[in-house]
């Protein structure tokens, strides 16, 4: 993240913490509030309960706040403000889709020049006729300690092309269920051709042409064959400000993980290039925008107690 980036994203970031919605969760850790500033260590206890709770980091309470102090100076003061750290302001405190949006595409539409154009992922025919636009689409997946899928969260800022009252959203595997966090709520999963269901998520409101909608999603599945471990994005048409993250387990680490595109579903990948953990064992990529292509991850784990390596399957659709 360059400089003007973090400025920009620092300061979006204080103005939303001194929202009520978010400040009440930090004022709980201060005995005197004061409404007009931020209290760094209030901030600090929430960002270590989430980490704690989400086996992020080991359970020390009060002496890993104090260690957060100095990241969360820097992030505050726009010193220095990784992509990480940002996700641990997100995820603390629980922020809402297009706060989500806003902050990812401050600190990435400045960050990545990177752009991904394919051609045809599935035939014409196959999907649902599209009446939106994708402003921005965040996907955060996590593999438990058995190599299975743990949770899949989606934040996804569409705008309406036309009257919209629903939004497809698209799967290639039928040991799936859909909850809609915030946006709108979902109907009963239906099945596509070619491998691919469905779930319409009814909107909160009909959007007009050039309106725009927040919805946020959580994907949990139940497979009875382990499907590849793999997590892949496909898009149909143009997706804007793409952000892909991937988190593994502490007890179940890969032992190889690649950044993969694929030119279609049903074929091998064409770009496969080595990728590091980072210091919370996840892998990430934010991209400017994808178009006719597929692109995300995939790993080897190791085999431990007969237990099978399994990834959530593609999610497909702009």
């Amino acid at each position: 993240m360059d400089k003007k980036a973090i400025d920009a994203t620092s300061r979006k970031l204080r103005e939303l913490l001194l929202d009520e919605r978010y400040a009440e969760r930090w004022q709980a850790h201060v005995a005197r509030r004061q409404s007009h500033a931020l209290h760094q260590s209030g901030i600090c206890q929430v960002i270590a309960g989430y980490l704690i709770d989400n086996d992020l980091q080991p359970p020390d309470g009060e002496e890993l706040a104090r260690k957060l102090k100095d990241r969360v100076y820097r992030a505050l003061g726009g010193q220095s403000l990784s992509l990480g750290t940002l996700r641990w302001f997100i995820e603390a405190f629980e922020m809402s889709p297009a706060d989500t949006a806003t902050l990812l595409r401050l600190a990435g539409t400045r960050a990545s020049d990177s752009t991904v154009i394919g051609g045809s992922v599935v035939r014409r025919g196959t999907l649902p006729e599209r009446h939106h636009h994708t402003v921005s689409l965040h996907e955060w997946h996590r593999v438990g300690p058995d190599g299975l899928p743990e949770s899949h969260r989606t934040v996804h800022v569409i705008r309406a092309n036309g009257r919209l009252e629903r939004y497809p959203y698209i799967f290639d595997t039928d040991a799936a269920s859909v909850r809609v966090v915030q946006g709108g709520r979902a109907g009963q999963p239906y099945a596509l051709d070619n491998g691919l269901y469905a779930v319409d998520i009814v909107l909160t409101r009909p959007l007009y042409p050039g309106e725009t909608a927040s919805m946020e999603c959580e994907t949990t599945f139940w497979y009875r064959t382990p499907p590849p471990p793999e997590f892949r994005r496909a898009s149909i048409g143009r997706i804007e400000n793409l952000d892909l993250r991937v988190q593994f387990h502490h007890l179940r680490l890969p032992a190889q993980v690649w950044w993969s595109e694929w030119p279609a579903l049903d074929e091998p990948p064409t770009v496969s290039e080595p990728v590091a953990l980072d210091a919370e064992k996840s892998v990430h990529r934010y991209l400017d925008a994808v178009e006719n292509t597929v692109v995300g991850f995939r790993w080897t784990i190791a085999q431990r107690r007969n237990r099978s390596n399994a990834a959530v399957a593609a999610r497909l659709g702009p």
